[in-house]
Formats: structure tokens, sequence, C-alpha cells
């Protein structure tokens, strides 16, 4: 690992409340109406194009020679077309154009096996009835938030009031914090928001390994607990609960409700807000458990092991599928790398491969029990006798295999206690092969 410091551009944004007047909440409302019509237009444009001229081409190299020489309907095309287009800014409706080339060529990039990930479909068109919206702009001043006076200067708008934030980070105040965009959003319980964008030079520290096995910790997914270490101690020791029983009842008796009112009335979309409003509570203290135990994680360990899950594919096989969504494991993940990315907290995350059988070895011989099954929740080692707890087994194994694979990047010794266990890994590795 290069002990150097190294030089690079960090982008963080800062989410704030805001409270619109009448006024200000028309003309956004009127601006997620624009954006939607220019995004809808171009993928339209884009989907007939692709369909009438690009299926039908059988050479290759023609095709990308069509695609740059189409011509679209830009947005002064759009403007003259509909003129209620220049309310709003420009730069919201030429970002909605950027968004949909995007997508399309996230579209055309999976279509081709360029893009990593999951397969990407067509574009879909946005709805009105979705009721989460958002615009961006981008031309904005960099004195855009007066946190004395409690506002935000948006284009076209003017100053909004936002919530107060009980702190706010100095990295948004610092020199050379450069304001790159604001966001304007609305989510389905009707609450403005808006997201500030900033950047700024920012200089990583390298990280430090003690080898301490008080200060490295293994983590193995849960549905139900969203994790469980390698002492057994789940995330449900600290508070974690993905929906209480109260609200499980209550979300219920409003989906019912929302139901069986007539679609299109007035009360169908008090219902509706209704439920957007508890879904939204859920969410909100989810975060809330995520936030503050990520920040108890990366202060306490030096070294924390994680599965790199595919769990899109676990869910397709699972009887279980909502606690896969309820756990977000993904945002877990995500924030514990970014806070353990800080200079302030000495940690590293490492991601383990999917294919590691972390479930089937023996935390203590090495031993791979290939006919482990998902029902088997405890097992015993054949080898050494060892009775294990399936998540705990998995969690030592992970720790085990996050040192080992850390160690092995800093080019310094294995670890005596780990030397026999991975050798006999190496060496069952070797056999299957």
């Amino acid at each position: 690992m290069d002990n150097k410091l190294v030089d690079n551009l960090q982008h963080r944004a800062l989410k704030l409340r805001i409270y619109p007047d009448r006024e200000q909440e028309i003309l956004i409302n009127k601006t997620f109406g624009c954006a939607r019509l220019v995004y809808n237009t171009r993928i339209a444009e884009k989907q007939n194009f692709y369909d009438n001229i690009i299926k039908t081409e059988e050479d290759k190299k023609k095709r990308k020679d069509l695609w740059k020489t189409a011509n679209f309907s830009s947005v002064k095309d759009l403007k003259i077309q509909f003129p209620f287009l220049a309310e709003p800014t420009a730069q919201s409706l030429s970002f909605s154009v950027l968004s949909a080339e995007k997508a399309y060529s996230n579209f055309l990039s999976s279509l081709t096996g360029k893009r990593k990930g999951r397969k990407m479909g067509l574009p879909k068109f946005k709805s009105k009835k979705s009721n989460d919206f958002s615009y961006k702009e981008c031309m904005v001043s960099q004195k855009a938030l007066d946190r004395g006076n409690k506002t935000i200067k948006v284009p076209k708008l003017g100053l909004i009031k936002y919530r107060k934030r009980n702190k706010i980070n100095d990295f948004f105040s610092a020199k050379g914090a450069e304001l790159k965009s604001i966001t304007i959003r609305k989510n389905p319980a009707g609450e403005y928001y808006a997201v500030l964008l900033y950047e700024r030079e920012y200089i990583r520290k390298p990280k430090t390994y003690s080898g301490d096995e008080s200060k490295t910790i293994g983590l193995d997914f849960s549905p139900v607990d969203l994790y469980i270490d390698n002492n057994g101690i789940s995330g449900k020791n600290y508070g974690y609960v993905a929906q209480k029983q109260f609200h499980k009842k209550q979300l219920k008796k409003l989906q019912r409700r929302l139901m069986k009112k007539q679609k299109g009335s007035n009360n169908r979309r008090k219902a509706r807000i209704k439920v957007a409003r508890l879904e939204n509570t859920i969410t909100n203290k989810r975060l809330d458990f995520i936030e503050k135990e990520t920040l108890r994680l990366v202060r306490n360990y030096e070294l924390i092991g994680i599965e790199n899950l595919n769990l899109q594919g676990m869910m397709k096989f699972s009887r279980n599928a909502k606690n896969y969504t309820d756990a977000s494991w993904a945002t877990f993940v995500g924030k514990l790398q970014w806070k353990a990315s800080k200079n302030e907290n000495n940690c590293q995350i490492v991601k383990i491969d999917r294919f590691f059988p972390s479930s089937q070895l023996c935390s203590n011989c090495g031993f791979q029990n290939k006919k482990l099954k998902l029902s088997d929740r405890k097992w015993k080692c054949p080898e050494c006798g060892i009775e294990h707890i399936r998540d705990i087994n998995a969690a030592v194994n992970i720790k085990a295999e996050a040192k080992n694979i850390l160690i092995a990047s800093q080019n310094l010794k294995p670890v005596e206690s780990h030397k026999g266990l991975v050798a006999k890994r190496l060496a069952m590795l070797a056999a299957s092969a």
C-alpha cells in the first residue's frame, strides 16, 4: 500500500427540508411537469429511431454512424411546440435531456455487454402518478446557502426557507468547497427537499492496521437482524427493527383504507398521503439507525469484513424476500464504506467474494461441509466435532478472510493464529479444482 497522501476530489450532498410559499410551490410543480415532458419526448424519439432503423440495420458499423447522424428535438424546438416550457429555467430542461441520453446509453451498453452489473432494460416513461418528482439546477450561485437567514437561493424561485439542522458539516463551509448543483425534490408524502452537491479537494490519509483481534470484526448479513458479527451480537442488540409491529399493523390498516377509495377522488388522495407519511416515518427510523450504527462500527474497529452479496438473486429463491429489502443492506454497506474513508476514522472495509463458502467452512479446522442446506441453522463438523451456529460461524470466517486479504495486500506476514486455517483452505481449493 502506498503511504503517500493521495489528492482527489470528493463530493458530498447536503439535504435540507425546504418550505416554499404558494407561488414557489406552483412554479416547482410546473417545472416537474415540464422536465417530465422533455424527458419523455426524448425517450420516445430514441425508441422510435431504435425500433424503426437500428434494429433493421444488419451492419454494426452503420449503426454507430446512424446514431451520430440522428436528429432529435432540442429544447428550443420543444419550446416552439410547447410555449409553456419557457416558464422553468433552461438548465432544468437541459438536464432532463441529459438524463434521457444517459438512460438510453446505459441500456445500449448493457445490451452489448460493455456495462457491468445487472442487465438494464429499455428506459421507461416518467409518470405524474409516481408522486416522486425532482429536477436539477446546475447554474447556481456559490452563495446560494445563507445559514444566517436559513434560506436557499434557487434560480427563478428566489429565496426559499429551510429547516434548521443541528449540525452542518464543516465540509460545506470550508475554503475550496464549490457548490455544483441544487436538486429540488418532492417525495410521495408531499414534502419538499433541496439537495446541494458540493465538490472539494480532499487529501486522503493512509489507513493503518495493528492486527489487534479486538479491533477486527466480521459481519454476516441477516435479513431479520441486518447483521450478525463473529461474537454472536446482531443489529437487534443495538436497537435495529426493520418494521415495528405497531407500524406493520398501522400500515396494513391504512393500505386497506386506500384500496377502498374511489380512484381519482379527493379522499383517495388524502389516504395515499397518509400511507406515504407512515412509510416515510419507517424509512427515516431505519436510516437513523444505519447512520448511528455505521458510525459506531467505524469508530471502534480498524478492520471490518463484509460479504459482497447479490441480494437480487437471493431474493428470487427466498420466501422471506420482503425482509431482504427492509434491511437496506446496500445502504448500510455504502454508509459504512463512506464513513470508513474519512480521515478521522482509522477503519478499512474489506469485501469478501460472494462465492467464498463462509457458511460451509468450519472456523476451527477449515473443513468444508458441501452438504449444508439453507435450512440448517446449526451443524456439527465431522472432522473436529465442534458444533456451529451457522451465522456466527460465517461471521468468524468472514473476519479471518478479511484479515488475510488485507495482510496479503500489504505484503506482510500472515498472523500465526490463522496460518493453519489459510493453508487448509488453499489445500481444499486445490483439491476441489
